[in-house]
This record gives C-alpha cells, sequence and structure tokens, in this order.
C-alpha cells in the first residue's frame, strides 16, 4: 500500500510540475502561425534562455523538436569575435541535431547599414550558410529556436587552453572550412589578394599588432597586448631562428605600423586599410574608422586575418583575430602567443611579480 501510495505521489508530483510546465510554455512567449496548413514554431532568443532552463530541469535537449537553431549574437563584435562564436554554436547545433543557421540580418551592427537591418543578412556578404539553408527557408518552414545567449557552452577562444591545444585548434580548424566556407567571390578576392601580396617561395613570418582600443583603454578581462617593442624582441628571434625572409603584420594601429616599417622596410608587407593613431571609444564605435561601407569594414578584417592565416609561424598578443588566424590557418610551423594576463585583473599580479623575479 505504502509502495503504490509513494508511485502516486510521485506521479501526482509530475502532473503538476508538467502542468507548470505547459502554463510556463505560453508565458515565454512560443509563436503559432497557421500558414500552408501546418503549425510554425519560432523561439526568440530571451525566451531561448528561459526554456533551457526548463530543459535542463527535465533533463532533455530538445523538449519541443526545434528543427533549426538560429546563431544570433547581440552586441558589437568585431569580425572575429563573432567569427568564433558562430563557430561554437554550429559545433553546438550539429551535437544536437539541429540544423545551424547565423542570423545576422535582424540587428543592428558595424556590418549592416541602419536600413539593411531585417532586410539583408551580413553573413551572406563572406560565408555561405553552414547547411545552405538561409534564415528566410528556416523561419518560413518554423520550428526555429534562437541560440539562449552570446557565448555557446564551448567555443575557440583566447586561453592558452585553447590556443596551444593543437587538437582542439585541428578540430575547429576543419569544423570552420566545412561549415564556414567563403563564398566564391569572396573566397577569389582572399586569393588574389594572397597572390599580390606574398612573393612565391617565400618564407613568411605573421604579426599580430594590436593596439588602439586595447592599449589605449585597456578593456576589463581582455587579454594584455604586448608593446611593439616587445613583439619587435620576438620578431628578431623568431625571423633569424626559422630564417624567415618577410614579415607580414596585421594591425589597426598606425602608430605601429610606422613602427615596423622603420625597422623593417622593404621586408614588411600589410594591407591597405584605414588605420588610427588614437581612439577614445571602442575599435567598432569610432567614427573614423566605421566611416567606411559596411561591407568593407568586414572584408578588410577578413582580410588581415586570412593573410596572417597563411604565414609560416605566428607572433602576437591574444585576441580574437589571433584564434581567427589559428582556426584559418592549416597549421603554423611556430607560434609565440604574448601571454601577459588580463586588464584589470592580471597584470598588476604579473608586473609585481616580474619586479620580483618570480617570472
Amino acid at each position: 500500500f505504502f509502495e503504490l501510495h509513494s508511485q502516486k505521489n510521485i506521479l501526482c508530483e509530475w502532473y503538476s510540475y508538467l502542468k507548470i510546465v505547459t502554463l510556463d510554455c505560453y508565458k515565454i512567449g512560443i509563436l503559432y502561425e497557421k500558414r500552408q496548413r501546418r503549425r510554425k514554431m519560432i523561439i526568440n532568443q530571451k525566451n531561448s534562455t528561459y526554456l533551457k532552463k526548463i530543459e535542463n530541469r527535465l533533463g532533455k535537449n530538445n523538449l519541443f523538436s526545434s528543427r533549426y537553431l538560429a546563431i544570433k549574437i547581440d552586441g558589437n563584435h568585431g569580425f572575429f569575435s563573432l567569427f568564433i562564436r558562430q563557430l561554437g554554436w554550429i559545433d553546438y547545433a550539429l551535437r544536437n541535431d539541429l540544423i545551424p543557421v547565423v542570423d545576422m540580418q535582424t540587428g543592428k551592427s558595424i556590418f549592416l547599414k541602419d536600413k539593411e537591418v531585417g532586410k539583408i543578412n551580413a553573413y551572406e556578404y563572406y560565408f555561405e550558410q553552414p547547411c545552405s539553408v538561409s534564415l528566410e527557408q528556416a523561419l518560413k518552414e518554423g520550428k526555429v529556436r534562437y541560440a539562449w545567449g552570446h557565448n555557446p557552452p564551448y567555443f575557440p577562444n583566447d586561453s592558452i587552453d585553447f590556443l596551444y591545444n593543437r587538437e582542439i585548434v585541428e578540430y575547429y580548424s576543419k569544423l570552420a572550412k566545412r561549415y564556414m566556407p567563403f563564398k566564391k567571390e569572396i573566397a577569389n578576392i582572399l586569393s588574389e589578394e594572397k597572390e599580390r601580396l606574398f612573393p612565391k617561395e617565400c618564407r613568411i613570418l605573421g604579426v599580430l599588432a594590436r593596439g588602439t582600443d586595447y592599449t589605449m583603454l585597456k578593456p576589463y578581462f581582455h587579454p594584455v597586448q604586448p608593446t611593439i617593442e616587445m613583439i619587435i624582441c620576438e620578431v628578431n628571434k623568431y625571423r633569424k631562428k626559422y630564417d624567415c625572409d618577410k614579415i607580414y603584420v596585421a594591425t589597426e594601429d598606425q602608430n605601429n605600423l610606422d613602427i615596423l616599417k622603420r625597422e623593417y622596410g622593404k621586408d614588411l608587407i600589410y594591407i591597405d586599410q584605414p588605420r588610427l593613431k588614437k581612439v577614445e571609444t571602442y575599435l567598432n564605435e569610432d567614427k573614423i574608422f566605421t566611416q567606411r561601407i559596411p561591407y568593407q569594414i568586414g572584408l578588410d578584417t577578413l582580410k588581415s586575418i586570412y593573410l596572417l592565416s597563411k604565414c609560416n609561424g605566428l607572433v602576437g598578443g591574444r585576441t580574437s583575430g589571433t584564434v581567427g588566424a589559428m582556426v584559418l590557418s592549416s597549421g603554423y610551423e611556430f607560434i609565440n602567443i604574448f601571454t601577459l594576463g588580463r586588464y584589470g585583473l592580471e597584470e598588476d599580479f604579473i608586473e609585481q611579480s616580474k619586479s620580483m623575479n618570480l617570472l
């Protein structure tokens, strides 16, 4: 009797819980529309956060049988900050039997004019959709859920654990090659730029010299960047050790470029793009830096980091661009990523340790 009574109580509790979940489902704003005699289900990004909590409590990954995962990352992210997060969400979708669709259409960004928001998917300026399904196709069919946050459970990042883990870098490199292929016209532009700037049969050392908003504003928790003098010291060492003929630099900082030009002269390679000497706000909010056509902002960044990925080796600070270059690369012969802590968190400790000869 007690055993049956206990089972009955458990069933009653589950029934009550499921009733609550059912009511919650209405509250979280699932939109149903009858079109072409089929029921649509679209779950937006905000409500997906709540839905994920419900699913975690029930222990079920796809409680509502979503078919598509729409990847929309709000906020003023740079090109490769978006790239690495989109790649992480694509990986998550595929692991959970969902079809990933990248949405850079329904929200404002520096890659779209205001009048283009809601009309043009900026992602498709540069990349093919992961599974050849457009955002319009997915929304028309229904059963779409939006990714519930900016950061997926795991994604390529600027941690030392990722940057020096050859296996996981290779994993994401293969994933990007297959599921984030360049548009044909973009692939042609990148290939032509490489042929124009990189001499044949030439060993090239790649340098990432991030400056401007990183070094001037020191944004909290972003990796501390090396000084240009520190970069030159390491470049000279690695250039000699690995017999490199030329040096390619990816930088948005005109001060860094001027110093490197004086140091290396005709041996220095760089793309033609707008650069700044000083900023008072973040790079993606700077009026001068973003006065280009939105498409060109993304293309310049992509060209810069793509060429960096085609060098024989890499020297630079930790940034999303560094991560992007490693993912796009077929593999570097050598890398030296500066590990100087993070602004507002670790740099004081590291400086104190250096002064005490502990590092």
